[in-house]
């Protein structure tokens, strides 16, 4: 920056002088209505500019309110954790914590992509990629999966990529469950990416609710992490009824806990690295028994340092993934909120002329 010459200095003075006499004028000459309009018109520019400053104070206020009488959610000793992701950065935004402790606690840590995210177009890059440029997008959020989980002190052991495909798993679960999906970012049919569970395997919701089964008979978990069927994305909402099905297929059902990353309204606020703050239960998950897992200090600043390490994801929604590095992580032992929390038309209810109607 260019330091200002005696003269310049000088002028400054005289103008702020000048300024600040023409405002003591005009207040001196306001009626006591009119000066608390001006002040109302300055807080509101004010807070305008500093609005999201306003907001983190808020949310602080209201959410620690909220989150401090939430119960405490426990790992067992010895846990054997398995984290059921959409896509490569929703393990860490939901459960670096937690995956953390039960890692340093002696347990076993699990992750199971359902899909390496080759859906996000502007993550590659180029707003009208290639099928090809996608398929390298996948690659290299594979690797940026390895890398978070390297950052909380997991080996690369723990990740399987079952390589279905992103923005297609809504799909697998209704229209294609034995017709196979075609993906339209990607054109492949089959997940044929390196390194996935298992090489060859159509895009068919038989053949990953199969690969599921298959993993949970393998791995043995004694807790079940996927995301809640009210999550607002469509991948996320097919990863819990897959889940919840494979689950319920060996008996698990007891085993399953649940997040939600997209949680309407903007969730969670304020945007940005907020340390500081708790993580509020999501307005979409407004009724589920919500349990807080407080972090330590050290587990927040890993848990940043591994959603830093999707790079391709940071460029574009770095203030929403950061957003998730806060004090606690949130965890509901139900899917859906229990039916006497539900009010009649979110049951499937509608009002109609005084009456209920299915």
């Amino acid at each position: 920056m260019r330091r200002l010459t005696p003269w310049q200095w000088l002028v400054l003075l005289l103008l702020v002088y000048l300024a600040v006499a023409e405002l003591l004028r005009l207040w001196l000459g306001l009626l006591w209505a009119e000066r608390l309009g001006l002040l109302l018109a300055a807080l509101g520019v004010w807070a305008f500019i500093n609005g999201r400053f306003v907001f983190a104070y808020y949310h602080a206020l209201l959410a620690s309110a909220r989150v401090r009488r939430l119960p405490l959610f426990s790992p067992k000793p010895q846990e054997r954790l398995l984290v059921l992701a959409p896509h490569p950065d929703d393990e860490v935004l939901a459960a670096a914590g937690l995956m953390r402790r039960v890692q340093k606690g002696g347990g076993r840590v699990s992750v199971v992509y359902l899909t390496s995210g080759d859906a996000f177009d502007l993550a590659s890059g180029s707003p009208l990629p290639s099928q090809e440029a996608m398929r390298r997008l996948a690659l290299r959020r594979m690797v940026e999966a390895w890398r978070g989980l390297e950052a909380l002190g997991l080996p690369r052991e723990c990740a399987f990529f079952l390589g279905f495909p992103d923005q297609g798993l809504f799909q697998l679960f209704t229209t294609h469950y034995y017709l196979p999906y075609e993906s339209p970012y990607t054109g492949l049919k089959g997940a044929l990416y390196p390194g996935v569970y298992r090489p060859g395997l159509p895009y068919t919701g038989k053949a990953l609710e199969a690969a599921l089964v298959e993993l949970l008979k393998e791995l043995k978990p004694t807790r079940i992490l996927l995301p809640s069927p009210l999550d607002a994305h469509r991948d996320h909402q097919a990863t819990a009824y897959f889940g919840m099905r494979a689950a319920a297929s060996l008996g698990l059902e007891g085993r399953l806990w649940y997040y939600v990353v997209h949680g309407g309204y903007q969730y969670p606020l304020p945007k940005g690295l907020h340390k500081g703050l708790p993580l509020y239960p999501p307005p979409r998950g407004r009724g589920l028994p919500w349990e807080r897992f407080p972090l330590t200090p050290e587990e927040v600043d890993l848990k940043e340092k591994a959603i830093r390490a999707h790079k391709s994801q940071m460029r574009l929604l770095g203030r929403f993934l950061l957003a998730f590095a806060r004090q606690n992580e949130l965890y509901s032992p139900l899917p859906i909120p229990a039916k006497e929390a539900l009010a009649p038309e979110e049951e499937g209810w509608a009002l109609l002329e005084g009456r209920e109607v299915l």
